[in-house]
């Protein structure tokens, strides 16, 4: 779990909702709750802390793709939380397939912290 390095208690962005299978297509940052719920907004400014709201801590966040029903993209991209593990990223890859969305092949890209170049996990 982490906390946001924003301690703003913003409020919880009404669009906010839990990733689903039938989630329409668009670009999307996401936020895993402590309970393990992929939660998810439209990308835009400054969001991240916005999806849960309240300062509340993740379990994993960065954002993602769909089209035409399919991840086609998902990273660990977030100024907020900044998680730097892999595990952490297949982990929500696998709880968004247990949803019922497929992953497409090479959509699983992790950004590590120190700035080197992206690794395909999946």
């Amino acid at each position: 779990m982490k906390l946001p390095f924003d301690k703003t208690p913003y409020p919880r962005d009404p669009r906010s909702a839990p990733l689903e299978a039938q989630s329409p297509d668009g670009d999307y940052v996401y936020v895993q709750d402590q309970q393990g719920v992929v939660f998810v907004l439209p990308d835009g400014t400054h969001t991240h802390p916005k999806v849960l709201g309240g300062g509340a801590p993740a379990m994993y966040a960065g954002d993602l793709s769909i089209r035409n029903g399919e991840v086609v993209d998902m990273t660990n991209l977030s100024g907020t939380f900044q998680f730097d593990d892999e595990v952490g990223l297949k982990s929500v890859a696998q709880a968004i397939r247990t949803l019922g969305l497929d992953v497409a092949k090479d959509a699983v890209r992790f950004f590590p912290a120190d700035g080197s170049p992206p690794v395909i996990l999946e």
